[in-house]
């Protein structure tokens, strides 16, 4: 999005960002959760809550993507584990690993979208300084 400055600004992707680099800390929790149910639970709440926003950027950013890629990684595998686990109910455990499929795809998003930060900042150094030189251009020009 552009401001009235002409500069690229992103609350959105920022405030991802700054969630993603959180994640690690979940993640930490879900690995955790193999000793204690609790974390168990803290994790999926976390993943359950975040999903819609982290979709929501990522469809504002046009990052078609990541989108079909968290829909591979976490969407079908969850998909085939819950009919799996209808069909043999000792494997309904196994529908853990689909969180550890998210938390993994919220770590490699995660560089994404900070590459995809210091892009919007460089470009936003450039466009200051072309207004700047525009203007001292304007100025001298007078």
């Amino acid at each position: 999005m552009i401001n009235d400055a002409g500069l690229y600004s992103n609350y959105n992707l920022e405030r991802l960002s700054k969630y993603l680099n959180y994640h690690i800390a979940t993640f930490a929790l879900f690995i955790a959760s193999w000793f204690v149910s609790f974390f168990l639970i803290l994790a999926t709440l976390a993943a359950l809550i975040f999903t819609p926003f982290m979709l929501y950027v990522l469809y504002k950013e046009n990052q078609k993507g990541w989108i079909i890629f968290f829909g591979v990684i976490v969407i079908v595998p969850l998909i085939v584990l819950i009919v799996i686990s209808f069909l043999d109910p000792f494997l309904k455990p196994a529908i853990l690993i689909t969180i550890g499929l998210f938390y993994f795809y919220c770590f490699l998003l995660r560089f994404s979208v900070n590459d995809w930060l210091t892009e919007i900042r460089v470009k936003n150094e450039y466009l200051l300084e072309k207004q700047k030189r525009d203007q001292e251009l304007d100025n001298f020009m007078d």
